[in-house]
């Protein structure tokens, strides 16, 4: 027979610290959007590495790679203004160091509201907790270049 006590020390305690670690970094999304929409920089650049590389893919102005906390504080200014978030329609996969993160957004262009999923991969360093990289994929990546280039054109938003 088994005792409960050599079942406690059977638990999976790496399963644990995943699920913990999981939980943590989706907290962490969840502030990047609250954040967001408070314009809250200091916080948004709290999560990341000094030496961030964030990609948006792309033809748009605003596509590209980003390099540095400073190129990417840059861009999250510019993307407030064609970018509506919410908490609403997330979803989360963990693979590793790695949150694959699929997120329900507006694009606001000066005649277009375009709604799509933006697919965003985090990759955290584990030592610090800190994002190190981010790939950003609209779901419609034409029309929502589209979109960015009405905004842009119209003098809304301004090129990084």
């Amino acid at each position: 027979m088994i005792g409960l006590q050599s079942l406690i020390g059977a638990v999976d305690t790496e399963m644990v610290k995943d699920d913990q670690l999981n939980s943590d970094r989706e907290a962490i999304f969840a502030e990047l959007l609250a954040a967001l929409g408070r314009r809250d920089n200091d916080v948004i650049l709290a999560t990341m590495s000094r030496d961030v590389v964030l990609e948006l893919q792309g033809t748009s102005a605003l596509a590209g790679t980003y390099r540095g906390i400073d190129e990417v504080e840059r861009l999250v200014s510019q993307l407030r203004w064609v970018l509506e978030t919410g908490r609403d329609e997330v979803s989360f996969e963990h693979d590793g160091d790695q949150m694959l993160i699929r997120h329900k957004v507006a694009v606001h262009g000066p005649q277009h509201v375009a709604g799509m999923s933006l697919f965003q991969r985090f990759t955290f360093d584990a030592p610090s907790g800190k994002i190190v990289s981010i790939t950003v994929e609209p779901e419609d990546i034409g029309l929502f270049d589209y979109v960015v280039h009405t905004a842009l054109s119209d003098g809304r938003v301004a090129s990084p």
